[in-house]
């Protein structure tokens, strides 16, 4: 149950410090540009090197749109995974130690006469290096990332995305009005593919370890991986129950007055690079501290796991140790999977490191303070005060200013797309739809009597040309 008690008795408060890590400030914002988002931005380019994409087909229905349109396009692939999703055209696998990789990239842009590098997400070590090296040699790089906008975006920028993007140095006042989008085009079964395309790609990743000794993934490649995602698919019906009492408490019609702090997942590089912290749990400790001892006695905060990261993380232990050791037990709340429209509806506001979460709660008109650098923490849309004094007047969102960055977010930034769906480039009318859900299904049934037939044949079973075939038949 919740108690709404004040904290009694002195404590010891720990010295917690932001450290040096903090945010460092951007270069002056030049002229806001207002062309919108497209992939013709990447196809004016002619020589293209393709870096890591997202987990899936992505990046190689890229190439053969930009091939399409005359581009010359190379793929450096880096791990099984990217050998798995990209089979075909000008590719180069990296095979060295990371120490060598700024030199081996310099050489293959020369020779191929790069004009345009193109990579998923920024904060991966030969992302960054790539960035720096396309700077240095004042060619373009354009970054696509999930969408800021959620669902049926997604994002694309030149020079980085979140905190690094183009949208980060600008004032509210040097950001122009922009129309209001069309109404998106809607893309079925996106999480459902995201979820088919990482086990392949992690699969894939294990396979080809041999070949790529010296890669070292953000989520490692083995069998451990693969059993925290089905231990997450456990914890979800087990969380639901277990909270179901909490939830109802949070989304009745007389709830408590609570603060929002959802959590990014462990290894967000987000943490790592753009926020004064190295772990979540130190995010967590310095959040509670302040509001155990400035926010309003009768509040609550409550911690949210993020979903991506049920399988991998539990921090209901060290919550309730915080909780206890600053005076605030019973007012800090941890819950796992709770409606998350839901509850911005009815918190009184949201604090987040650097997580889109943020946009989100604006839109749902919810106060909120971005503690690490982020490109939408911006005088006149975000608190800019001291977390201390955000928990007693976290003031009102202004819907104008709001609706105004909102518009040009989505205008330059967002482009109606899916990573996933079989669509994602390209609308796919729904009888084509049906019959490629029908080849899948009969590709499967193939495969499986492929498998089975050669588990009883006698053979040594080959694991490398098994997941060689399974790619090619599954994923085309």
């Amino acid at each position: 149950m919740l108690s709404f008690r004040k904290p009694s008795g002195s404590i010891d408060i720990p010295s917690l410090s932001q450290g040096s890590g903090g945010a460092t400030p951007h270069d002056a914002a030049g002229p806001a540009t207002t062309e919108p988002a497209s992939l013709e931005q990447i196809a004016r380019h002619r020589r293209i090197l393709l870096l890591q994409g997202p987990n899936g087909p992505f990046f190689a229905r890229l190439r053969d749109l930009l091939t399409a349109k005359g581009c010359q396009v190379t793929k450096v692939n880096f791990n099984g995974g990217d050998d798995a999703f990209y089979r075909r055209g000008d590719i180069v696998r990296f095979v060295q130690p990371m120490v060598l990789w700024e030199a081996m990239l310099r050489i293959l842009v020369a020779e191929r006469r790069i004009d345009a590098i193109v990579v998923f997400g920024t904060s991966r070590r030969h992302h960054r290096i790539a960035a720096r090296v396309a700077e240095a040699l004042g060619i373009a790089f354009w970054a696509f990332e999930e969408g800021y906008v959620r669902p049926d975006y997604i994002t694309l920028e030149c020079g980085g995305v979140n905190a690094d993007s183009p949208l980060a140095p600008l004032g509210m006042p040097e950001i122009p009005k922009a129309t209001v989008p069309p109404k998106p085009r809607k893309f079925r079964h996106a999480f459902r593919k995201m979820a088919l395309y990482s086990f392949w790609y992690f699969a894939g990743g294990m396979v080809g370890a041999r070949r790529y000794p010296h890669y070292q993934h953000h989520k490692p490649f083995g069998v451990h991986e693969l059993g925290q995602w089905i231990r997450a698919a456990y914890r979800k019906q087990v969380y639901r129950w277990q909270e179901r009492s909490l939830r109802e408490q949070l989304l009745a019609n007389e709830h408590p007055h609570f603060f929002l702090a959802p959590l990014q997942v462990y290894n967000d590089s987000q943490i790592r690079v753009h926020s004064p912290w190295r772990r979540i749990e130190d995010f967590i400790e310095w959040t509670a501290h302040s509001f155990a001892e400035h926010a309003p006695a009768d509040s609550v905060l409550v911690f949210k796991h993020h979903p991506m990261d049920r399988g991998h993380t539990d921090y209901a232990a060290f919550i309730e140790a915080c909780a206890a050791r600053f005076g605030a037990s019973g007012r800090i709340v941890y819950i796992h999977d709770a409606h998350l429209p839901s509850l911005l509806h009815r918190c009184m506001g949201l604090v987040t490191v650097n997580s889109t979460t943020g946009l989100q709660a604006l839109f749902h008109r919810v106060p909120v303070i971005a503690l690490g650098r982020c490109f939408y923490a911006k005088p006149g849309l975000t608190y800019q005060g001291s977390l201390d004094a955000f928990w007693n007047d976290p003031g009102a969102v202004d819907m104008r200013v709001y609706s105004r960055f909102r518009n040009y977010l989505v205008r330059v930034s967002q482009i109606n797309s899916s990573f996933y769906a079989d669509d994602m480039l390209v609308p796919v009318p729904e009888q084509r739809r049906k019959n490629l859900q029908r080849r899948k299904l009969a590709r499967l049934l193939f495969v499986a009597g492929l498998v089975t037939a050669d588990a009883y044949s006698g053979r040594v079973w080959d694991i490398n040309a098994t997941v060689s075939v399974l790619a090619a038949l599954l994923v085309g």
